[in-house]
């Protein structure tokens, strides 16, 4: 145990924030972020971003199961396409690829680094060889401008990114949202996600507090870029608060809150996709305020 010591993650002024005895097993500044790699007894290995824990081996199937099975089993889809921007260490290609119906997945990712060393240290990552899968090293403002100049949609859009303080700062506007949309097929959905925290004067994300006190859904919620927002969570353990927010963003405003089909996960299962949707007073209120 002498290798194991007390690892703080970075709380940027929240005054909260998740302490691991962990081991070090690998460190490097890469060009665009600090990639830590760390194990912990039962955790298994985590993989850290500028200070910020993104997943560990023992409960990253939650995140990644919870953020794709949930918009595509939504409603039905035949010959579904799905673009993930970031997701460096691949659990939501793996998750996509389990559905036959998701033609093709395009992962979108800024830092190579990250995809190799998650791949080597915790190997939750999809089979990025499936002909299925475009793996596209790149900023994600190049790729969606050069999208639209394509003429590209897809149906599910996951915004796997990091907090605002590193690589993904720059995605977290309104012109980078607008392109976005502009992405989303007809009946699609755009896919983001933060931790929740509750306090006195009620709730806060750490998009919020980590970044410059504005995050995508309060964008959203703000320009009404897409018209139609709804919210489901679950709890994840290691992210801060535990309790978990998905925010879908669409045109139609269908609602995905009811499976269309059966599907079994290691967490996801018919009655959790329904149940995600049940939200606490204080959380309607402040994320899906009415008017």
């Amino acid at each position: 145990m002498s290798d194991f010591k007390w690892w703080h993650e970075r709380s940027d002024g929240h005054g909260i924030t998740t302490s691991v005895e962990v081991k070090l097993l690998h460190s490097e500044q890469s060009p665009y972020q600090l990639i830590e790699i760390y194990d912990h007894q039962s955790f298994g290995r985590l993989l850290v971003l500028d200070g910020y824990i993104q997943a560990s081996q023992a409960d990253e199937f939650i995140y990644h199961e919870m953020a794709v099975h949930v918009p595509l089993l939504g409603r039905e889809r035949k010959d579904a396409s799905v673009l993930v921007i970031g997701g460096g260490e691949g659990g939501i290609v793996r998750e996509s690829l389990k559905h036959d119906f998701v033609t093709s997945v395009t992962m979108v990712e800024i830092d190579q680094r990250v995809v190799d060393l998650a791949s080597e240290y915790l190997a939750v990552n999809g089979d990025y060889k499936d002909p299925r899968v475009t793996l596209i090293i790149d900023n994600a403002a190049n790729f969606v401008s050069q999208a639209l100049k394509d003429g590209k949609t897809y149906d599910l859009i996951v915004l796997d990114l990091t907090e605002p303080v590193g690589p993904s700062s720059c995605l977290f506007t309104e012109k980078f949202l607008t392109e976005v949309v502009s992405l989303v097929s007809e009946t699609g959905v755009i896919l983001d996600s933060d931790s929740i925290y509750l306090s006195k004067t009620g709730g806060d994300f750490l998009q919020e507090v980590s970044g410059d006190g504005d995050n995508l859904v309060t964008v959203m919620q703000r320009t009404k870029i897409l018209p139609h927002i709804d919210v489901y969570h679950t709890n994840i353990p290691l992210y801060p608060g535990a309790d978990f927010g998905f925010f879908l963003y669409s045109r139609d405003g269908v609602s995905l809150r009811h499976p269309v089909k059966p599907f079994e996960g290691k967490h996801y299962n018919a009655e959790v996709h329904t149940a995600s949707f049940a939200l606490p007073n204080w959380q309607k209120e402040w994320l899906m305020p009415k008017g």
